[in-house]
């Protein structure tokens, strides 16, 4: 594993060793994957015009995201089942963001609990929401992330059905009767009736559709934790945010798992930001496999990324270790990419680095 230098590498050899099922619930998107494949490239296709001779010999890529300073703008983006990738399951990558005092974002689904994954972190992680049929479960979730010292909410807005994944289809993944979805269970849902292979189309039947911007008034009620938006992807969506005074957005198509041909987020930040004009901050979640896509991200007015697939590949390649070598390795490329376009600091880039061909 030494000889894997890149998060594409880690892709490869995760993929090779997972079984075909769990590959295709970890990576695969929606429809035709236009919108998965262009998360990527999108970025690609933003080039870079860098500038020289401004001592670069001391860089400091530390930053503060949502009032906690970390050592880089890079957030663990919420993902499921952590436990299908390696047995220590969410508490191997928190272990991974304490050493990098980076924030976690835990899922609905996470497989270990609030408490065992809040005991390894240091910057405190932040809760994904899904808003249920049954409220008293959102309410109990969102209680028992309070009590286990979470500092915020990310609601996930972009869910309100499952999308249509059709590799996911063909090669269903099965949870085994012992596997446990613990901060659920908890909080109220009985999941031990649920045959192994229905648990999954069984929990995204309880996904509310009826979901509405009255929920963003109904969580204020229940909680006094802040609130950020992950999903959102039209200004008409960011207008109304602001007006709810909601603390923070992911601008997100959910890594491309919900609606083919949606614009690549990295295009969505680009209409986004001048309708957001400071009022909040922003993440950028979507198609990030390379130090040099943190800094473009940043360039057009992310305060933060949010990576969720590498994180996969480094837990299910090497535990612990896995996903502390593929945060190293975006670390250290957007440590070179900064220094050589001429910063030394996070707080210098700006859109002057950028070039849009297309334009």
């Amino acid at each position: 594993m030494n000889d894997i230098l890149d998060i594409k590498g880690y892709e490869e050899y995760a993929k090779k060793k997972l079984p075909e099922n769990i590959t295709a619930f970890f990576s695969r998107g929606a429809g035709d994957e236009i919108t998965l494949e262009d998360n990527s490239s999108a970025f690609d296709r933003i080039k870079l015009l860098p500038r020289v001779l401004k001592n670069v010999e001391k860089r400091s890529l530390s930053t503060t995201l949502l009032k906690q300073v970390i050592d880089f703008p890079l957030v663990i983006a919420p993902m499921a089942f952590q436990k299908l990738a390696h047995s220590d399951g969410e508490i191997a990558t928190a272990k991974a963001a304490k050493e990098h005092n980076i924030i976690m974002v835990v899922s609905t689904c996470s497989t270990c609990s609030f408490e065992e994954i809040k005991a390894h972190t240091s910057a405190s992680p932040l809760f994904q929401l899904y808003i249920y049929k049954d409220r008293e479960i959102t309410k109990s979730l969102i209680q028992l992330a309070e009590l286990s010292g979470f500092v915020g909410i990310v609601l996930t807005v972009d869910a309100p059905i499952y999308g249509k994944r059709v590799k996911e289809i063909h090669h269903p993944i099965t949870l085994s009767p012992d596997f446990d979805i613990k901060n659920l269970q908890k909080a109220g849902l009985n999941l031990k009736d649920i045959p192994a292979n229905e648990l999954l189309d069984y929990i995204s039947s309880l996904l509310d559709p009826t979901i509405s911007w009255n929920d963003i008034d109904w969580l204020r009620s229940i909680t006094s934790l802040p609130i950020i938006l992950k999903g959102i992807m039209n200004p008409k969506d960011i207008r109304i945010a602001i007006e709810h005074n909601v603390d923070a957005v992911v601008v997100s198509n959910h890594g491309g798992r919900q609606l083919d041909t949606t614009l690549s987020s990295v295009d969505a930040l680009k209409l986004l930001r001048d309708t957001i004009d400071g009022n909040m901050e922003i993440i950028l979640d979507g198609g990030i496999r390379k130090g040099i896509d943190i800094l473009k991200a940043l360039a057009l007015g992310a305060k933060a990324v949010m990576v969720g697939r590498p994180i996969l590949w480094g837990l299910s390649t090497n535990g612990e270790e896995g996903v502390k070598r593929v945060l190293n390795i975006l670390k250290s490329e957007l440590d070179i990419a900064m220094a050589l376009c001429g910063y030394t600091s996070i707080n210098q880039i700006s859109e002057e680095v950028l070039f849009f061909p297309s334009r």
